[in-house]
C-alpha cells in the first residue's frame, strides 16, 4: 500500500513538473515575440550612452598684431606734427558661442596690446556667419570695439591727455582648421573704423593666429 502512494505521488510531481515547464515556456516565447513587436524600444537604462552632444561653445588664445592708422595732429607741447601710423603687438583670449549651430556664432573678445609709449585693451563683440566645408571653418562678420587707450608720460604730454576711450565699428573674415572634434587653428583678419571722435586712432587693421578648443 504504501509502495502505491509513493508511486502515485512520484506520478504527480512529475506531472507537476512537466505542466509548469509548460507555462514557463510559453510565458518565455510570448515575451520575446513582444520584444520582437517593438525592434525600436530602448533601454532607460541604457538610452543616451554613446550620444554625443554638439559642440557650441569654444575658446581661443591668439598672438595678436595691429596696425594703425592715425588722424594728422600735432604736438600739444611743441606744435610739430606727429607719426600718423603706428604698429601693436600682443595677444587676444576670445569666447565663441555658436547661436545656430554651423551657421550663426557670437564672439566675445579681449585683446591686449603694446607699444613702446602705449597700451590698449579693448572689448570686442563679433556676430559671425559660418561656412563648413571638411575639417575647414570659415566666418565673416561685423564687429563692434571699445577701446581704452593709455600713453606713458612722455607720449602723455604730446597727446595732451593720458587716456583715451573711444569705440569703433568694422567687419572680420578669417577661418579654422580642425585637426580633431576638440581642437583647432584660426587665422583672422580684423578691419575696425574709429569716427574722428578719437583725436588719434582713424583705421585698425589687425591679423591673429591663435588655437581654438571647442566644448
Amino acid at each position: 500500500m504504501a509502495h502505491r502512494k509513493t508511486k502515485r505521488a512520484a506520478t504527480l510531481a512529475v506531472a507537476a513538473s512537466f505542466f509548469l515547464l509548460c507555462i514557463a515556456g510559453t510565458s518565455a516565447a510570448q515575451s520575446e515575440d513582444s520584444e520582437a513587436a517593438e525592434p525600436g524600444k530602448k533601454d532607460a537604462s541604457t538610452e543616451g550612452i554613446g550620444e554625443e552632444k554638439p559642440r557650441l561653445n569654444s575658446v581661443r588664445l591668439s598672438g595678436l598684431y595691429a596696425h594703425q592708422f592715425l588722424n594728422e595732429r600735432g604736438s600739444a607741447a611743441t606744435g610739430e606734427p606727429l607719426e600718423t601710423q603706428e604698429n601693436f603687438g600682443g595677444f587676444e583670449v576670445a569666447y565663441q558661442r555658436d547661436l545656430i549651430e554651423d551657421h550663426l556664432a557670437i564672439e566675445l573678445s579681449k585683446p591686449f596690446l603694446f607699444s613702446e609709449d602705449t597700451f590698449e585693451s579693448p572689448f570686442e563683440v563679433t556676430l559671425q556667419g559660418l561656412f563648413m566645408k571638411g575639417p575647414w571653418e570659415g566666418y565673416i562678420g561685423a564687429i563692434v570695439a571699445f577701446n581704452i587707450r593709455v600713453f606713458n608720460a612722455e607720449r602723455a604730454q604730446e597727446e595732451g591727455q593720458k587716456n583715451i576711450v573711444s569705440f569703433g565699428v568694422g567687419a572680420t573674415i578669417g577661418g579654422t582648421y580642425h585637426f580633431t572634434e576638440r581642437w583647432g587653428l584660426e587665422l583672422g583678419f580684423d578691419y575696425v573704423y574709429v569716427p574722428p571722435i578719437d583725436p588719434v586712432v582713424a583705421h585698425d587693421i589687425d591679423v591673429a593666429l591663435g588655437g581654438v578648443y571647442y566644448f
